[in-house]
This record gives structure tokens, sequence and C-alpha cells, in this order.
């Protein structure tokens, strides 16, 4: 009995070592056939840091990933700050919409958790005068609009806080632009021909349409996208970046699909993988 228990651990082991190696080999994209690791809003939905706070990047960024995601709003004084939820009240001990009030309201809000902490909300230009060797690390700032119309005028003044932030750090190099909203990375394409921008939807909706306009790339949740597709956009000259990747098996099975950017919760692993 105790030989037969033996063989099942053995036989267990076995499977969680397969599970874990990848043919880093066999990796063919735009991105000098290697995938780069990004945290998604820093370390991730699970970490003991709440997404998107300074803390959470820079440990990201400490273990080695080659940049992180981060979701980006507007104030009503054009300030751009990293926050994800449509309301302050979902996570911090303040009420209200972003977009409705000034940096001067928000930048003392608390994230209520986890408790007895004091993570605070970030501006863009913060993160970008406090982070060391900042120049060394891929930005991708997912720009998060409620509202469902705004109109031309807001459009503007959006890209115009970013332009001034990413020229003032001389950061243009370093940042990718993710966008769902066609209306909002035409009109940035048109003001900074130069940015790199990246089409925010389901491979056989969006492809068509990030070739057309000469996007840097495209990004989707992983669940979505093939291989072949992902293939297809290469040939294109479109470089991928997959998100939605919650578990090590996910990280692993994208992986195999050879995108160029993978926005991972599961940081410290993925960042292990790749090595």
């Amino acid at each position: 009995m105790k030989s037969f228990f033996i063989t099942l651990i053995t036989i267990a082991l076995f499977i969680s070592c397969g599970k874990n190696k990848v043919d880093l080999s066999q990796i063919e994209n735009l991105n000098g056939n290697k995938i780069t690791p990004m945290g998604h809003a820093g370390m991730g939905i699970a970490s003991q840091f709440p997404i998107n706070t300074f803390e959470s990047i820079q440990s990201a960024l400490s273990l080695g990933t080659g940049g992180v995601e981060m979701d980006i709003q507007m104030t009503k004084d054009s300030v751009l700050v990293l926050f994800h939820d449509k309301t302050l009240e979902e996570q911090t001990d303040l009420e209200g919409m972003i977009y409705e009030k000034n940096w001067s309201e928000i930048n003392q809000a608390i994230y209520k958790n986890p408790p007895y902490a004091e993570y605070r909300i970030l501006s863009l230009d913060q993160l970008f005068e406090n982070i060391k060797d900042k120049k060394e690390f891929i930005f991708s700032l997912d720009f998060k609009l409620h509202e469902s119309d705004h109109p031309d005028s807001y459009i503007l003044r959006h890209w115009n806080a970013l332009i001034k932030i990413l020229d003032q750090h001389d950061m243009s190099e370093n940042v990718f632009i993710e966008s769902r909203r066609k209306p909002y990375l035409e009109k940035l394409q048109e003001l900074r021909p130069d940015l790199k921008l990246f089409f925010l939807e389901e491979f056989e909706k969006g492809f068509d349409y990030t070739k057309s306009m000469g996007y840097y790339g495209m990004i989707m949740p992983t669940t979505t996208v093939t291989a072949e597709q992902i293939k297809e956009a290469h040939a294109a000259g479109l470089r991928i970046s997959l998100f939605g990747l919650l578990t090590k098996n996910e990280n692993l099975d994208a992986i195999e699909k050879s995108p160029d950017f993978m926005q991972t919760d599961k940081v410290k692993y993925l960042v292990k993988v790749l090595k």
C-alpha cells in the first residue's frame, strides 16, 4: 500500500512539473521571438496591494516584468489618475466619479482594502516621477471611459493631458495606449502618429479595422484568440497583447500562442516561466 501511494505521488509530481514546462524556442512573434511579461494593474487582483497603486506597480517591476498595464481616468481639471472602477466608493473612502472631481479632492483618498493600510490614488505624473529607471519598462495605459459618450472637446482634453505627461517625462517610446473606442484612437493617431496604439477588441471583430488603421497592435482576452489568428496578426505587422491570465495554466496556454505581450495576475509565476 505504501508503495502504491508513493507511485501516485510520483505521477502527480510528474504531471505537475510537465504542466510547468514550455518550449520557449518555439515562440515566434514581432517582439524578437520573446514574450514580454506584464503585470495586470501592477501585481494583479489577488495581490496584497490594491491594483493601480504605486506599491503594486513597483512590486511587479521589481520582480522582473517588462512593464505593467494600468487603468487611467481623467479628473475634472485634466489630471490623469490610475483608477479602475466607475465610482470612488467601490474601492476608497470617497464617493463620486473621477471625472466629476478635481485632483485636489481625490489625491488624499485612501483605499479601503486591505484594512489598516494607507494606499492612495496615484496620478500618472506621480508614477513617472517616482519610478526608477522607468525607461527600461513598458507602461500600457487602458483608458477607462465609464460614460457612453463624451463630446469632442473632452476627447481632445483627454489626449492633450496625456501628450503633456509623455513629453514632460520623455516616455512616448515606453507607453502603449489601449482603447476599444475608435474615435479616441483615431483622434490620438491624428495628434501623435508616433504613439503605439492598441485596439482593444476580439480578433474577429477588430482585426480588419486595426490593420487598416496601421495601429501598433491589438489587445484582447486570451480566451477569444487562437495561435493561428495571432500568426495572422503578426503577418500583418500587428503586435498582440493578451489579458485575462488569472491562473498558471492560462499563462502556459497563452505562451503557446506566441503573443508579444502578456498581462498577467500571476506575475511572479509568469516571470519565472519566461526566464
